[in-house]
């Protein structure tokens, strides 16, 4: 790693120029680091000295954080300008863990990323407190404090990131104009209440631009997968949800719980809403609360889902999705009567195995009719050239979501129900030819790969045996479901 300084003199090598933007300067972090540190490579500074180094990190300049475990809460008030983020980054070759356990009664565990235009990718936040369980109802009990990663800067991206085990995995807020969550992988965060269990992957609400919520994967959180949720004092305005993986979210609740993949809406309308080409599988999609507003418009496209529901949406476009259920695969809502007029509703697949409560259902006034799917044609004019069919899938699904933000690095799911014990996937818009990689499973990303080698165009086939998921942190007994061989996740890296 080169380091470059905005003192550099006119002699620098060409070398050192090309490595970073020119003006920009790179500084360090690490668990050895002091307050009265350079920030440079042989004195670095402590993370939270680092993070507040407000007169000395400037836009287009890079903080990496060495390899070690930074105990507690954080808050970073590091901030660009637009087009010229600064960017908080783990170096690579080791793990850099940001371990959200409070130091004492004052730290409250959040890393909380308060500065705008700034980048953090790359690192690991978990939280190793043992207490997963209150019996405190509601939010906020007082003896559950795992902080998470608390989003409130304008215009902040953060990628790539393994969250696990905190309290929630990302609060997305509204205080922040825009950002982005991408590429991150998100696992066993919340907690057990007697009312229910809570916690989810993303929390997220928005007043101002559009927040970003692409190419994750989420997966046996507590409670919800991606929760974009609000009071009517919340704002709930621009969303792009898309390419995300969600899958056994609401599991660690109780034994056999399902929890939405993605659930939308409350006392506040959500619109200028994008959910497309998410993957949920052991769980559903629903967009408009049981209670709350009248939305706006949303865009529900290429989905595959074991569910969805739409309620109360004045404009929406529900086309090119495949939903698969036991019964009620689709289900149209209304808090008076079913609002038909803007809805672009077509081009579907339906897949519904059992069908004892309806293949569809449209509620109204609280009251719900289970429908045929003729009866559903007829009632709501919709699916005039969608398919149903009484049965599960048969093809062989394989989804493959290159990483927006490293080359190389891909999100790959499949869905498999003929139980192949190997899968061919192509990824010709991932590896170049004479590219070295290896491909992990989402449930042992820090593990030994399940395949390695030299990509010279040839499909990769991966295997879809079990794969032992993490054990939530202090439960060491609880009990995970297994997906595979039907269902499987992984992640494509760059060797």
């Amino acid at each position: 790693m080169t380091t470059c300084w905005r003192s550099m003199a006119l002699t620098v090598s060409l070398v050192a120029v090309l490595s970073c933007p020119l003006g920009a300067a790179e500084f360090h972090a690490s668990v050895e680091g002091k307050p009265q540190g350079k920030g440079s490579e042989s004195e670095p500074w402590d993370l939270g000295t680092a993070l507040a180094a407000v007169d000395h990190v400037k836009p287009g300049d890079t903080l990496w954080i060495h390899p070690g475990v930074y105990q507690g809460g954080f808050t970073s008030r590091l901030a660009g300008r637009p087009g010229s983020p600064v960017v908080i980054r783990g170096v690579r070759g080791g793990r850099v863990t940001i371990d959200t356990k409070p130091r004492d009664d004052r730290d409250n565990g959040l890393f909380l990323m308060m500065g705008a235009d700034a980048v953090y990718r790359d690192f690991e936040v978990t939280c190793s407190h043992p207490l997963r369980e209150t019996k405190i109802a509601g939010s906020w009990p007082n003896d559950i404090r795992r902080g998470n990663v608390d989003v409130r800067g304008d215009r902040v991206s953060v990628i790539n990131l393994v969250v696990h085990d905190c309290g929630s995995g990302f609060g997305f807020w509204s205080e922040g104009e825009g950002g982005e969550v991408s590429g991150c992988l998100i696992y066993n965060n919340g907690w057990r209440g007697p009312d229910r269990g809570h916690g989810h992957a993303i929390y997220a609400q928005n007043a101002r631009g559009t927040k970003r919520i692409v190419d994750n994967v989420v997966f046996h959180q507590f409670a919800y997968g991606i929760h974009v949720y609000g009071s009517e004092k919340a704002s709930l305005k621009g969303f792009e949800i898309e390419g995300n993986i969600a899958f056994e979210n609401g599991c660690l609740s109780r034994k056999g719980d399902n929890a939405p993949g993605i659930m939308l809406g409350g006392g506040s309308p959500a619109e200028r809403v994008a959910v497309r080409d998410n993957v949920i599988v052991g769980g559903s999609i629903r967009l408009g609360y049981p209670w709350g507003a009248t939305n706006e418009d949303v865009v529900c496209t290429g989905n595959y889902s074991e569910g969805l529901v739409v309620r109360d949406f004045r404009k929406a476009t529900v086309m090119h999705n495949t939903i698969v259920a036991s019964s009620t695969a689709v289900s149209l809502e209304g808090a008076d009567r079913i609002m038909l007029n803007g809805l672009r509703w077509n081009e579907n697949d339906y897949y519904v195995t059992d069908g004892r409560w309806g293949d569809t259902s449209v509620v109204e006034n609280k009251q719900s009719r289970g429908l045929t799917f003729l009866e559903w044609r007829a009632t709501t004019g919709l699916d005039a050239q969608s398919k149903f069919t009484k049965g599960t899938p048969s093809q062989l699904r394989v989804i493959v979501r290159p990483n927006a933000h490293e080359p190389g690095r891909a999100h790959v799911a499949v869905i498999n129900p003929e139980k192949l014990s190997e899968v061919e996937v192509d990824l010709s818009r991932v590896l170049k030819p004479g590219q070295k990689y290896r491909v992990v499973s989402v449930k042992d990303f820090y593990g030994p790969p399940l395949v390695s080698g030299t990509y010279e165009k040839q499909a990769v086939r991966l295997p879809m045996k079990p794969v032992k998921p993490p054990q939530p942190v202090g439960m060491p007994d609880a009990e995970l479901p297994a997906t595979e061989p039907q269902f499987a996740a992984f992640v494509v890296l760059p060797d």
